[in-house]
């Protein structure tokens, strides 16, 4: 560690480095455990929400640090031009960003990989390498097996069902713990799996069995997980960790290697392989789709995703269409064929593969920068082997990191993997340093070392409210969106007007603002109070205007604007054409999604252009040919000019998925008959 040559200093000093190593241990040992059920997503946003507040502590007092003892404390290592570069290139694509809030926080329901999170990584990094050694890096790597343990723990309780009543999903099929989601907790656990193999090789430790205990029991939540990614990057880092440690070590490590992989074998062929799995559910976030729910197989949907995403990337080449806004320009170039999956109509905010992510996300620039700070860490793993503790642990690290690489191909970075990917590194480097000693030039702080350092303490202040201030808006807006799904909207606008100004600048907010105002001014046309009803409908219509123009490429905003004004034609019809004008509009940005076009038929109809609503409802199967509410909208309109013929073969081509006793259906054909 750095040691001053003033005792009395050095008391005062070591207490900066001892705060920052409580502030790293409760980041690496909370991260992956937290979770609150009142936000509007459970896991991943209070993770990121952690991840802000305790970086900005950590560099907060990481720069007193270096105020008071009057040396900028930064240590240079080899991923210090790679990591600015990967900033550099984030930071560019954020600015010509098609929406710059998302850039910067993240898709809300993900947050994870927004501008902000990329450079609490990076902080992170600097501050773990620039304040810690050796012994440190052990007792943090051991502090973060300790959080895997009881995370894996309740993943295995849960198989056992212990939650079983608290979710939707089947989560005693495949677990998914405190990470939220089977694939992120698989990706996990594999990259910390050969870090206790490591351990297990320490001489120092080879009569003592919680290593391989942990082993066991990680490998065990992996296949409860049943993810094929996870097993995937398993494989990767067992193939890299025991082969180099055979090829460096020889024979010396060959009964351990045995004994591993037994074991290994033997709980896999007890528990079972995730390639037999038939029913997957989907993740814990409405709204958010499963690549590998029950339906069309999950590579299927994963080539039609990431066709759509090279051509997003083909559209944006440089510098992407802004960080996460993957949702956003998914819907311009999606494919036609995403139509006949099972997850047709499902939202995609990632590729479900990290590097054509940001491809998309951040064009050539951000992948190059991306791929260039990934061969940069690999190269600092392996640039020295070791017969001793830190050229194993070495090894593993560089296991793990590798199978993050693998499981992020088929999948994207969350808030326990970003972290580890990013922590990996500094562990290496902070293994393999030595400290060093400086001396410390006063003992006595001046006043210029007094006013920055009450600044920084300011800054630091400002930070925690704002983050604290985006958390608590969160918590509203989960409370809002619960009553307006509980129907009280009288409730919900409470909260939402809460949210909206503490947090206005955030467009999901006023979009749900705007669903209660809808709700209300229905209650009131039931009452036959027309000025009040006119009064709300005009407030709701100002909230879906405000969200849309906060967000335009926001796709999903649209498609809610129009569902305020096919409700509120209830009170005037003449709104029906402000929904068409909206369709109209959204489908400009979505032009191959079939739900779109049906919409439009259907408020064609309404609006008493049936020819417009027949082509509309012609190009919706074109685009679906599957699709058989379009299909029974077009035999009844069919009906209605009088093309009965037309309206049979219709019928005729559904039948086999509509229910024949369906009311609908049969008065359809008895007008036919």
């Amino acid at each position: 560690m750095f040691i001053c040559r003033f005792v009395d200093y050095n008391a005062y000093v070591g207490k900066f480095q001892k705060i920052i190593f409580i502030l790293f241990a409760f980041l690496i040992f909370l991260v992956p455990l937290v979770l609150w059920p009142y936000t509007s997503e459970v896991f991943e946003f209070n993770k990121v929400v952690l991840l802000y507040i305790l970086t900005t502590l950590i560099t907060g007092i990481w720069v007193v640090r270096s105020l008071i003892e009057r040396k900028i404390i930064f240590r240079r290592t080899i991923l210090d031009i790679p990591l600015l570069v990967f900033i550099g290139s984030q930071l560019i694509s954020t600015i010509f960003s098609i929406d710059p809030l998302t850039s910067w926080l993240g898709y809300y329901s993900r947050f994870n990989g927004g501008l902000a999170s990329i450079i609490c990584y990076c902080l992170l990094y600097w501050a773990f390498v620039s304040n810690f050694w050796k012994q440190d890096a052990i007792k943090l790597i051991k502090i973060l097996l300790s959080s895997a343990t009881l995370v894996s723990l309740y993943g295995i309780l849960e198989h056992f069902g212990i939650d079983k009543d608290i979710w939707v999903q089947d989560v005693q099929s495949r677990v998914f713990s405190t990470l939220g989601q089977p694939n992120w907790l698989a990706a996990w656990l594999v990259a910390l799996m050969p870090i206790g193999w490591a351990l297990r090789l320490n001489p120092r430790h080879t009569k003592n069995w919680l290593w391989i205990t942990l082993s066991a029991l990680f490998f065990t939540t992996l296949l409860f997980t049943k993810s094929r990614s996870g097993l995937l990057g398993f494989v990767v880092a067992n193939f890299i960790f025991w082969g180099l440690v055979l090829l460096k070590y020889k024979k010396q490590f060959l009964r351990e290697f045995i004994i591993h992989n037994s074991l290994f074998l033997i709980l896999f062929l007890l528990i079972g392989s995730p390639f037999r799995a038939s029913n997957i559910q989907p993740p814990i976030s409405p709204g958010i789709p499963s690549l590998e729910t029950g339906g069309t197989e999950s590579g299927t949907i994963r080539k039609i995703v990431w066709k759509g995403a090279t051509q997003v990337w083909l559209h944006y080449p440089v510098f992407g269409s802004g960080v996460e806004t993957f949702a956003f320009t998914y819907y311009k170039f999606r494919p036609v064929e995403h139509n006949l999956v099972s997850e047709w109509d499902f939202i995609y905010n990632k590729a479900h593969n990290q590097f054509l992510n940001t491809a998309a996300n951040s064009g050539t620039t951000g992948l190059l920068s991306y791929l260039f700070l990934i061969g940069a860490s690999v190269y600092l793993f392996t640039r020295k082997f070791e017969n001793s503790e830190e050229g194993i642990l070495n090894l593993a690290l560089l296991a793990g990191f590798v199978s993050l690489s693998a499981t992020n191909f088929f999948g994207f970075a969350v808030v326990p993997t970003e972290l580890t990917f990013f922590l990996f590194p500094a562990f290496a480097i902070a293994i393999a340093g030595n400290s060093t000693e400086y001396q410390v030039r006063s003992k006595k702080l001046e006043n210029t070392q007094k006013m920055s350092t009450l600044f920084v303490l300011c800054t630091l202040l400002y930070v925690l409210f704002s983050v604290g201030k985006y958390w608590y808006a969160d918590t509203l807006f989960a409370k809002g969106k619960a009553f307006n799904a509980s129907k009280k909207p009288d409730q919900a606008i409470k909260y939402l007007g809460a949210a909206t100004r503490l947090e206005p600048n955030q467009a999901l907010y006023h979009n749900e603002l705007g669903s209660s105002l809808t709700n209300i001014a229905l209650t009131y046309n039931e009452q036959k109070d027309t000025t009040n009803s006119k009064k709300f409908a005009d407030m709701a219509i100002a909230e879906s205007d405000k969200a849309v123009s906060l967000s335009p490429a926001n796709v999903n905003l649209k498609k809610a604007r129009f569902g305020v004004f096919i409700m509120l034609s209830v009170i005037d019809q003449n709104y029906l054409l402000n929904a068409q004008n909206t369709l109209v509009e959204t489908i400009n940005q979505s032009p191959t999604d079939a739900k779109l076009y049906y919409n439009l038929g259907l408020t064609y109809a309404r609006t008493g252009q049936s020819d417009k609503a027949l082509d509309v409802l012609k190009k919706t199967i074109g685009l679906k040919s599957n699709y058989k509410d379009a299909r029974l909208a077009y035999a009844i309109l069919l009906i209605e000019k009088g093309d009965k013929t037309g309206a049979k073969a219709q019928l005729e081509y559904i039948l086999g998925s509509i229910d024949p006793n369906d009311f609908l259906t049969k008065q359809t054909l008895e007008s036919i008959k």
